[in-house]
Protein backbone atom coordinates (compact mmCIF):
# COMPACT_ATOMS: atom_id res chain seq x y z
CA UNK A 1 0.00 0.00 0.00
CA UNK A 2 1.01 3.33 -0.76
CA UNK A 3 2.11 5.53 2.09
CA UNK A 4 1.20 9.07 2.90
CA UNK A 5 4.35 11.40 2.14
CA UNK A 6 4.63 14.35 4.84
CA UNK A 7 7.15 16.82 4.93
CA UNK A 8 8.24 19.68 7.33
CA UNK A 9 10.71 22.27 6.66
CA UNK A 10 12.42 22.51 10.43
CA UNK A 11 12.39 19.79 13.47
CA UNK A 12 9.39 21.29 15.41
CA UNK A 13 7.20 20.67 11.91
CA UNK A 14 7.33 16.87 12.27
CA UNK A 15 8.33 16.23 15.82
CA UNK A 16 4.56 15.58 17.25
CA UNK A 17 4.38 13.12 14.13
CA UNK A 18 7.11 11.18 14.87
CA UNK A 19 6.02 11.14 18.64
CA UNK A 20 3.21 9.04 17.34
CA UNK A 21 4.39 7.04 15.01
CA UNK A 22 4.95 3.79 15.12
CA UNK A 23 7.22 1.04 13.69
CA UNK A 24 9.55 3.73 12.78
CA UNK A 25 12.49 3.20 10.87
CA UNK A 26 15.18 5.70 9.93
CA UNK A 27 16.56 6.01 6.24
CA UNK A 28 19.51 7.97 5.23
CA UNK A 29 18.71 9.50 1.54
CA UNK A 30 20.97 12.41 0.19
CA UNK A 31 21.30 13.71 3.82
CA UNK A 32 18.28 13.59 4.39
CA UNK A 33 15.99 11.50 7.08
CA UNK A 34 13.41 10.02 5.89
CA UNK A 35 10.94 8.02 9.08
CA UNK A 36 9.02 5.06 7.58
CA UNK A 37 5.67 3.78 9.83
CA UNK A 38 2.36 4.13 11.18
CA UNK A 39 0.40 7.07 12.39
CA UNK A 40 -3.09 5.82 13.43
CA UNK A 41 -2.34 2.63 11.35
CA UNK A 42 -2.07 4.78 8.12
CA UNK A 43 1.12 4.32 6.67
CA UNK A 44 3.22 7.67 6.23
CA UNK A 45 6.78 8.53 5.36
CA UNK A 46 8.22 11.51 7.15
CA UNK A 47 10.99 14.25 6.41
CA UNK A 48 12.27 17.10 7.27
CA UNK A 49 13.61 18.98 4.11
CA UNK A 50 15.27 21.74 5.34
CA UNK A 51 14.17 25.72 4.44
CA UNK A 52 14.32 26.60 0.62
CA UNK A 53 12.71 25.63 -2.59
CA UNK A 54 15.82 23.35 -3.57
CA UNK A 55 15.92 21.21 -0.52
CA UNK A 56 12.26 20.95 -0.29
CA UNK A 57 12.38 19.92 -4.23
CA UNK A 58 14.80 17.23 -3.25
CA UNK A 59 13.32 15.82 -0.93
CA UNK A 60 9.58 15.94 -2.45
CA UNK A 61 11.48 13.76 -5.27
CA UNK A 62 13.22 11.37 -3.21
CA UNK A 63 10.18 10.77 -1.46
CA UNK A 64 8.26 10.34 -4.29
CA UNK A 65 10.87 8.28 -6.36
CA UNK A 66 11.22 6.14 -3.01
CA UNK A 67 8.02 5.36 -1.28
CA UNK A 68 5.60 6.37 -4.03
CA UNK A 69 3.20 7.99 -1.93
CA UNK A 70 -0.22 8.33 -2.64
CA UNK A 71 -0.71 11.84 -1.75
CA UNK A 72 2.41 14.48 -0.01
CA UNK A 73 1.20 16.37 2.50
CA UNK A 74 3.60 19.97 3.26
CA UNK A 75 2.89 21.35 7.03
CA UNK A 76 4.39 24.19 8.58
CA UNK A 77 4.72 27.53 9.52
CA UNK A 78 4.47 30.87 7.42
CA UNK A 79 4.19 34.90 7.79
CA UNK A 80 0.60 36.11 7.16
CA UNK A 81 -0.15 38.42 4.65
CA UNK A 82 -3.67 39.66 3.28
CA UNK A 83 -6.59 41.06 5.37
CA UNK A 84 -7.82 38.91 8.39
CA UNK A 85 -4.99 37.05 8.18
CA UNK A 86 -3.55 36.57 12.19
CA UNK A 87 -0.82 34.52 14.12
CA UNK A 88 -2.40 31.26 14.95
CA UNK A 89 -4.70 31.46 11.67
CA UNK A 90 -3.95 27.84 9.86
CA UNK A 91 -4.00 29.05 5.67
CA UNK A 92 -4.36 25.66 3.64
CA UNK A 93 -3.26 25.90 0.11
CA UNK A 94 -5.99 25.80 -3.23
CA UNK A 95 -2.75 26.73 -4.71
CA UNK A 96 1.04 27.78 -4.66
CA UNK A 97 3.25 30.12 -6.72
CA UNK A 98 6.76 31.17 -6.47
CA UNK A 99 7.29 34.71 -6.21
CA UNK A 100 10.66 35.28 -6.44
CA UNK A 101 10.30 32.87 -10.06
CA UNK A 102 10.98 35.62 -12.51
CA UNK A 103 12.18 35.29 -16.19
CA UNK A 104 9.64 38.16 -17.63
CA UNK A 105 12.72 40.13 -19.12
CA UNK A 106 12.28 36.74 -22.07
CA UNK A 107 8.35 36.88 -21.94
CA UNK A 108 6.03 35.77 -19.98
CA UNK A 109 4.75 36.94 -16.88
CA UNK A 110 6.80 36.87 -13.45
CA UNK A 111 6.06 33.86 -11.12
CA UNK A 112 4.97 31.90 -14.45
CA UNK A 113 7.08 28.27 -13.56
CA UNK A 114 9.44 27.54 -17.18
CA UNK A 115 8.60 23.98 -18.16
CA UNK A 116 5.37 24.19 -16.39
CA UNK A 117 4.04 26.90 -17.64
CA UNK A 118 2.21 28.08 -14.83
CA UNK A 119 1.71 30.97 -12.34
CA UNK A 120 -0.19 29.12 -9.83
CA UNK A 121 0.30 25.49 -9.17
CA UNK A 122 -3.34 23.39 -8.13
CA UNK A 123 -3.46 22.13 -4.70
CA UNK A 124 -5.51 18.66 -4.58
CA UNK A 125 -8.93 20.27 -4.16
CA UNK A 126 -10.37 17.06 -1.94
CA UNK A 127 -7.08 16.31 0.03
CA UNK A 128 -7.53 20.78 0.83
CA UNK A 129 -11.12 19.73 1.83
CA UNK A 130 -10.55 17.32 4.25
CA UNK A 131 -7.71 19.57 5.85
CA UNK A 132 -9.58 21.96 5.92
CA UNK A 133 -12.89 20.47 7.58
CA UNK A 134 -10.58 18.31 10.04
CA UNK A 135 -8.51 22.11 10.72
CA UNK A 136 -11.75 23.51 11.92
CA UNK A 137 -12.62 21.10 14.55
CA UNK A 138 -9.60 22.19 16.67
CA UNK A 139 -8.82 26.17 15.05
CA UNK A 140 -10.79 29.03 15.23
CA UNK A 141 -9.94 30.52 11.81
CA UNK A 142 -9.17 28.37 8.94
CA UNK A 143 -8.42 29.91 5.74
CA UNK A 144 -8.14 29.05 2.36
CA UNK A 145 -6.21 30.82 -0.56
CA UNK A 146 -2.58 30.92 -2.06
CA UNK A 147 0.63 30.67 -0.37
CA UNK A 148 3.39 32.31 -2.24
CA UNK A 149 6.51 30.40 -1.61
CA UNK A 150 10.30 32.31 -2.08
CA UNK A 151 13.98 31.66 -1.32
CA UNK A 152 14.50 34.43 1.43
CA UNK A 153 12.70 35.06 4.73
CA UNK A 154 10.49 37.48 3.85
CA UNK A 155 9.99 39.45 7.58
CA UNK A 156 10.06 42.87 6.50
CA UNK A 157 6.16 44.29 6.67
CA UNK A 158 6.29 46.06 3.31
CA UNK A 159 7.78 43.06 1.69
CA UNK A 160 5.14 40.58 3.12
CA UNK A 161 2.40 43.50 1.86
CA UNK A 162 3.78 43.62 -1.84
CA UNK A 163 4.17 39.54 -1.86
CA UNK A 164 0.50 39.48 -1.17
CA UNK A 165 -0.84 42.02 -3.40
CA UNK A 166 1.44 40.97 -6.16
CA UNK A 167 0.02 37.31 -5.85
CA UNK A 168 -3.18 37.93 -3.45
CA UNK A 169 -1.30 35.77 -1.43
CA UNK A 170 -2.62 34.79 2.33
CA UNK A 171 0.90 33.52 3.44
CA UNK A 172 4.65 33.77 2.62
CA UNK A 173 6.91 30.57 3.60
CA UNK A 174 10.19 28.98 1.62
CA UNK A 175 8.88 25.48 0.79
CA UNK A 176 5.13 25.24 -0.52
CA UNK A 177 5.37 26.20 -4.03
CA UNK A 178 8.43 23.82 -4.89
CA UNK A 179 6.68 20.80 -3.22
CA UNK A 180 3.80 21.44 -5.67
CA UNK A 181 5.54 21.74 -8.62
CA UNK A 182 7.55 18.30 -7.78
CA UNK A 183 4.25 16.88 -7.16
CA UNK A 184 2.75 18.35 -10.16
CA UNK A 185 5.63 17.20 -12.59
CA UNK A 186 5.26 13.73 -10.91
CA UNK A 187 1.25 13.77 -10.89
CA UNK A 188 1.09 13.25 -6.98
CA UNK A 189 -1.97 14.85 -5.87
CA UNK A 190 -0.68 17.21 -2.83
CA UNK A 191 -1.61 20.00 -0.29
CA UNK A 192 0.08 22.42 1.68
CA UNK A 193 -0.96 23.28 4.96
CA UNK A 194 0.86 27.16 6.88
CA UNK A 195 0.11 27.81 11.15
CA UNK A 196 0.60 31.58 10.47
CA UNK A 197 3.57 33.00 13.41
CA UNK A 198 3.91 35.79 12.27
Amino acid sequence: MNPLGIIGAIDIEITNLLSVMQGKEKVYESGLVFYKGKIEDVCCVVSKCNAGKVNAAVCTQIMIMKYSPKMVINIGVAGGVGKDIHIGDLVVADACVQHDFDTSPLGGEKGCVSGIGVKKIMCDRGIAQILKDIAKEEYENVHSGIIATGDMFVSESLMCKKIGEEFDAKAVEMEGGSIAHVCLMNEVPCAVIRAISD
